[in-house]
């Protein structure tokens, strides 16, 4: 039986974010600190970090985004019991606010983000196979109104300390 979702907890891990993304998606960051739940616990971005290709101009804000997608994967999937994980995960930027606190820089972004049940995601499915099967386009908006209605909805914060690129274009 399924259980029902609810939203990620917030990560707590012996190991840091670094070596956990690096373990489940082979991608060396040019990170240290925490996940990023608040000043406390910033995720910091080290343009000096020898995993970055300093044969290119350092991206930040990149890596910002890709730390975000890799943590949400973490809570709404990795972490979590089978049962609970989510499916058809979308995010999208609702905001970004640089401010300084402790007289260093941070740059917070809040996403909206959406994911759904393995019954309800195998329900869209197999509804948005049939409709392409019988070439009934016209049910899509049907469709598209019911998946609104039964996704499930959050919002996260990202805190990073921007410090290492603060100021450098």
């Amino acid at each position: 039986m399924e259980r029902k979702l609810s939203d990620p907890s917030p990560l707590n891990t012996q190991e840091s974010p670094r070596q956990i993304i690096l373990d489940d998606f082979d991608l060396d960051l040019p990170i240290s600190g925490g996940w990023g739940y608040d000043f406390s616990t910033a995720c910091i971005i080290d343009k000096d970090d020898p995993s970055a290709d300093s044969s290119i101009p350092f991206d930040g804000v990149e890596i910002e985004y890709i730390f975000a997608e890799k943590r949400i994967y973490e809570e709404m999937i990795i972490f979590r019991h089978p049962d609970e994980q989510f499916h058809g995960i979308r995010w999208e930027p609702e905001k970004q606010k640089l401010t300084t606190h402790d007289e260093r820089h941070y740059d917070i972004l809040t996403f909206n983000i959406v994911g759904f049940s393995e019954a309800i995601w195998n329900e869209l499915t197999s509804r948005f196979e049939e409709i392409q099967k019988s070439g009934a386009i016209e049910k899509m908006d049907e469709l598209d109104a019911y998946r609104d209605s039964v996704a499930y909805r959050f919002k996260r914060e990202f805190y990073f300390d921007i410090n290492s690129f603060y100021g450098i274009y």
